[in-house]
């Protein structure tokens, strides 16, 4: 009882940290991970996370868009009809040999799919262009999935857009202010390609092209797209879009649309995270109380008490 009464646990625990520095190292790394742990159990509990089993959802397909440039012009227009005019023509000639001489075959799978989405689309004329006589109410490009950072078999699929303006777009404004101005349209874009292509997450909300646009008479042009890759190569055309506009297409986040974890799953994590740091806590605990009660280390009080004398002799000395 008296050696009990006569414990200091100050002196005490002063004496245990001086004698083992790395005793206490390893208290204060696990304090720390056990607050590491309670914080992020908290931070779990209070948050939404984005579930790590989808990469890619429907908001980071559409914000794939973001770094595309099209070039508006009517010059691409021109070149786009005289192709599609002899496609065609190759086309039914070519079908018609196959025809006879083959035999139809089954399709692999169920044909394109599209997917109208609303998204934000500025125009930005560049000094040379004279805007359009005409209403123009579609904009239409053809990409490759690289262009839009997709990988693998879907990099090389072929992925149609179309733009339905919800206003027509011609020269009034700039005969108005002498020169053509940047315009923003909430758009309706029309995305045309293989069904791997999608994300198989929750999908935006629909628009219809059809009832899009106000515009009784409508006119299409169609465009060229150039990734952020090809825009800074060596060999690029500083002249790429030479009296034309220059579209952007802007994704804003729908959290919505990003696949997050359960509730459920999050509550298991954070039970187990606030487990683990209790159990962490209970560890420093006792390493704490153990230093108090014990003190210095018995086999250093012996040393110490072996050479106090000769310190003492020698002192006098």
């Amino acid at each position: 009882m008296r050696i009990m009464f006569n414990i200091n646990p100050l002196e005490n625990l002063k004496a245990h940290i001086s004698s083992r520095p790395p005793l206490v190292v390893f208290m204060v790394s696990v304090s720390a991970m056990a607050i590491a742990f309670l914080t992020l159990g908290y931070f779990f509990k209070i948050k939404e996370i984005k579930s790590p089993e989808m990469a890619e959802d429907w908001n980071t397909f559409l914000l794939r868009f973001n770094d595309l440039d099209l070039c508006v012009s009517e010059n691409e227009t021109l070149k786009h009809l005289l192709n599609d005019t002899a496609t065609s023509e190759t086309a039914v000639t070519s079908g018609q040999a196959r025809s006879a001489t083959q035999a139809p075959q089954a399709l692999e799978d169920s044909g394109p799919t599209n997917v109208s989405v609303a998204i934000t689309l500025t125009l930005d004329p560049l000094k040379p262009f004279g805007g359009y006589s005409r209403n123009v109410t579609h904009l239409y490009s053809t990409i490759l999935g690289h262009q839009i950072g997709l990988s693998g078999r879907e990099a090389h699929e072929e992925i149609n857009i179309t733009f339905t303006l919800p206003a027509a777009w011609n020269s009034d404004d700039c005969v108005l202010h002498g020169h053509c101005e940047q315009v923003v349209f909430t758009a309706c874009m029309t995305v045309t390609a293989a069904t791997n292509v999608f994300p198989v997450t929750v999908q935006p909300p629909h628009c219809i092209p059809e009832t899009y646009s106000n515009a009784t008479l409508w006119y299409k042009v169609f465009t060229t797209a150039r990734d952020a890759n090809t825009k800074y190569a060596q060999d690029y055309n500083p002249f790429w879009c030479y009296k034309g506009a220059i579209g952007k297409v802007y994704h804003t986040l729908n959290p919505k649309l990003t696949v997050i974890v359960p509730d459920d799953d999050r509550s298991l994590i954070n039970l187990h995270l606030m487990h683990t740091s209790y159990f962490l806590f209970v560890m420093v605990i006792t390493m704490f109380c153990y230093a108090v009660i014990k003190g210095r280390p018995s086999k250093l009080r012996q040393s110490n008490s072996e050479f106090c004398p000769e310190k003492v002799a020698l002192a006098e000395a």
